[in-house]
């Protein structure tokens, strides 16, 4: 049963994040038009990784759904979608970038007959972190591939992609996903109206939403936001120990760490937006502490609110130097009650 969940998911992320490009490639598969090779471009969220294992599925997939999609139980579809068929290959960077090789090993791999049928496919992800060394060795392999091979290149922006990979593959724009679907989705994970609010301005992509509301990490994190956030309104230091005892506990790797330091950033945000734009509650991030952000805002000056939210912005670029989070989140606290305390 896990095995199929993983597979239906893939299936049910392409059809909701890229309906219409779902829709476009399983038609351009049952037309077997399908190019050798293709650059998926478009920002972290949109889709790409899964769309590039669904028309995989569908080109290997034993029962095809009436509706052309594959079928996500089939060993076929299981195997691709944990990255265990011969004949699907995925590369992702190796640490911080894709080396040469990884694209040789790919290329010995490619070289051989498929084991199963009679085509093999690879994924890149993340091709734009590919070495130069890495990303010349594959140009020749994508211009002239040997046998029936398709391959799929992934990147957040097509401009990083040398010009020469670029002019051999078929370009494919990811679209952003639709406001409206994004907010429908959000309120399937049983989000409250503020949290939805919230969760749309740290992300526009299903998955990240997904990993968000999980275990209702996003509920239990904006409610010790906003308990943090009131001991600041009233000049009070346990704000500091705050942080160790109920932030840190909540954070699990170093994407909760930016997520919850762009939550801090939102919270004073909201003020901003009270301050001089006179925003209403069920506009806000944090709406449900309406009362306090507009009490925050009829204390701090203007400029002590620019200071507070340029303190936090460059505080959170030392995430980039591994510098402890915990003293991160301290030196935005202590910086934050000293601009509030005057």
């Amino acid at each position: 049963m896990m095995e199929e969940t993983k597979a239906t998911k893939l299936i049910k992320r392409a059809e909701t994040t890229q309906p219409k490009l779902t829709g476009h490639f399983m038609k351009v598969v049952h037309d077997q038009d399908l190019s050798h090779a293709y650059l998926f471009s478009g920002a972290a969220g949109l889709g790409k990784l899964a769309l590039a294992k669904v028309i995989a599925m569908r080109l290997f997939c034993k029962n095809i759904q009436s509706n052309g999609m594959p079928c996500g139980v089939c060993n076929e579809c299981v195997r691709i979608a944990k990255n265990e068929h011969p004949d699907v290959m995925l590369v992702e960077p190796d640490g911080r970038s894709i080396k040469v090789d990884q694209i040789r090993t790919l290329k010995q791999e490619f070289s051989k007959s498929a084991v199963e049928g009679n085509r093999k496919i690879f994924i890149i992800n993340g091709a734009d972190l590919m070495t130069t060394g890495a990303a010349n060795s594959l140009l020749k392999f994508i211009e002239e591939p040997v046998g029936n091979v398709n391959s799929f290149l992934l990147t957040d922006d097509y401009h990083k992609i040398l010009p020469t990979i670029q002019s051999r593959t078929q370009l494919v724009e990811f679209p952003k996903i639709d406001p409206v679907m994004l907010v429908k989705y959000a309120e399937g994970k049983q989000l409250t109206k503020t949290a939805i609010n919230l969760v749309l301005q740290l992300t526009s992509d299903t998955a990240t939403i997904d990993r968000l509301s999980e275990d209702n990490w996003l509920v239990s994190m904006k409610q010790q936001i906003e308990a943090w956030f009131s001991m600041l309104e009233k000049g009070d230091y346990q704000a500091f120990p705050l942080v160790q005892t109920n932030l840190l506990p909540l954070v699990r790797d170093r994407e909760d760490q930016k997520v919850t330091i762009e939550m801090m950033c939102l919270i004073f945000r909201d003020v901003f937006n009270v301050k001089f734009k006179a925003t209403p509650a069920n506009e806000l991030a944090f709406g449900n502490v309406y009362d306090l952000i507009k009490q925050m805002a009829n204390q701090l000056s203007d400029k002590q609110l620019l200071s507070i939210i340029d303190d936090i912005l460059n505080n959170a670029k030392k995430q980039q130097i591994n510098i402890s989070f915990q003293n991160i989140l301290e030196v935005i606290t202590l910086d934050c009650l000293n601009q509030i305390k005057g």
